[in-house]
């Protein structure tokens, strides 16, 4: 079984992650990830091209009889800690659309943003975050649910108890 997690970073912002990782795993391998014992937790940061910054992703094979390798609950416990990290540093705010289809935004909470990043995409109208260059699935910021407008429950069932 594999967990994954998926982030939109910047090169400063993957240096900064991997400065924190240095305490929680034994190397680093450049373009593959860091090793914990026998085990590998796969990093592939953000692409960027041009006007464009595709999801990256860190990710442990959690283990199984047959995936040889015998440090997996000290690779399970770095995957966790670098994880909580993310979480704990990202923003993940974000709304996401299919191209041609922008009347269908919806939310996502499966999608850590860095904090340059986000200033990157904050600071200019012609960025585009996306899982690749092939993916027609669009990210952006979420907006505010205020400038969203608010949800009211209609009907007996929603109303508020006294």
């Amino acid at each position: 079984m594999k967990a994954e997690l998926q982030f939109f970073m910047l090169p400063s912002d993957a240096e900064t992650f991997i400065r924190f990782a240095t305490d929680h795993v034994d190397t680093i391998k450049p373009n593959q990830g860091f090793g914990v014992g026998d085990c590998e937790l796969a990093f592939q940061p953000s692409r960027w091209v041009e006007n464009t910054l595709m999801v990256g992703t860190l990710s442990v094979d959690s283990g199984g009889l047959d995936d040889g390798c015998k440090d997996h609950l000290r690779a399970n416990k770095a995957y966790r800690t670098l994880r909580k990290w993310i979480k704990a540093h990202y923003d993940n705010r974000l709304s996401t659309w299919i191209e041609g289809e922008e009347h269908k935004i919806g939310r996502t909470r499966n999608q850590w943003l860095a904090p340059d990043a986000k200033l990157w995409k904050q600071a200019n109208n012609d960025t585009v975050m996306r899982f690749s260059t092939t993916n027609s699935v669009l990210f952006d910021i979420a907006p505010e649910f205020v400038k969203m407008g608010t949800i009211e429950p209609k009907g007996e069932k929603f109303k508020a108890r006294s």
